[in-house]
């Protein structure tokens, strides 16, 4: 079985996506978990409608009637209110969210900031994960310009240790930062992380830059556990078939791969 537990619906800049209708990428996305035989998939809402992503209510409104898709949710956290939280709440409750991320280094707050505490108080209730962007960023145009300084995985081991209940998993490994994620996730029990978003490109996974990738990530799961691992590709960023064999060259051991391909999906997202 093969969960993707990072994927999103939108456009990708230079890519085949750019001028695609969302309703067009979505079939494409399909085809692809097909080709691919990836069972299920967990796609990631924006906190914000842009020209190349849904708002979260549009995201979820064009998956709603797909059996083999999760959604998670997103509030946009620079501007959020006690009705934003209220939504939230509404759509965990119904199960048509199963999940809330923050996009930290996009929206301008640290993860241990008092703000985010109603967030952390929803997951708890409905035993829901919360997702952090971590580490890079890309640069957006006609968008505010990120800063990285918030996206440092780090801030998140003050989360997991005031939350020592609240799932937690920390997107794309905190990179470059791998081994401060390395400790955070070695530290505690309720951390995770995905390693999505790596290598986005074909070209990338085989070039030096993949291979640098791969052995940052073998000395993350070898200071801490292959176990505290997602599979997931940020998908249309990178492809399923090209972020699966990148996966499966990771030297992950045999007895610990399921757990990183779904099962550690199957427990946080209660699928």
């Amino acid at each position: 079985m093969i969960i993707d537990s990072h994927t999103h619906i939108g456009r990708v800049s230079g890519s085949k996506f750019e001028k695609l209708s969302f309703e067009e990428i979505l079939k494409l996305f399909q085809r692809e978990m097909r080709s691919n035989n990836v069972d299920h998939v967990v796609v990631i809402a924006s906190y914000k409608r842009t020209s190349f992503n849904l708002s979260m209510i549009e995201e979820l409104q064009l998956v709603k009637e797909l059996k083999n898709i999760t959604a998670v949710g997103s509030p946009d956290m620079m501007n959020y209110s006690k009705k934003d939280i209220d939504l939230l709440d509404e759509l965990l409750d119904k199960k048509i969210i199963k999940g809330i991320k923050l996009y930290l280094g996009y929206q301008y707050f640290y993860a241990n900031e008092d703000k985010c505490r109603p967030v952390y108080e929803l997951c708890l209730k409905y035993d829901a994960p919360v997702i952090f962007h971590t580490g890079d960023t890309l640069t957006i145009s006609g968008e505010p310009p990120a800063k990285i300084k918030y996206s440092h995985p780090i801030h998140i081991d003050d989360v997991a240790a005031d939350f020592p209940d609240l799932k937690i998993i920390i997107a794309h490994l905190g990179n470059p930062w791998i081994m401060d994620c390395a400790e955070v996730l070695y530290k505690n029990k309720n951390v995770y992380a995905d390693i999505s978003g790596l290598a986005v490109n074909d070209a990338d996974m085989d070039s030096f830059y993949g291979n640098l990738m791969k052995k940052k990530i073998r000395e993350l799961f070898e200071y801490s556990s292959p176990r505290k691992l997602l599979y997931g590709t940020d998908w249309p960023l990178a492809s399923m078939k090209s972020y699966i064999k990148f996966t499966r060259g990771l030297g992950i051991p045999k007895k610990d791969l399921d757990y990183v391909f779904y099962k550690n999906a199957v427990e946080l997202f209660k699928l």
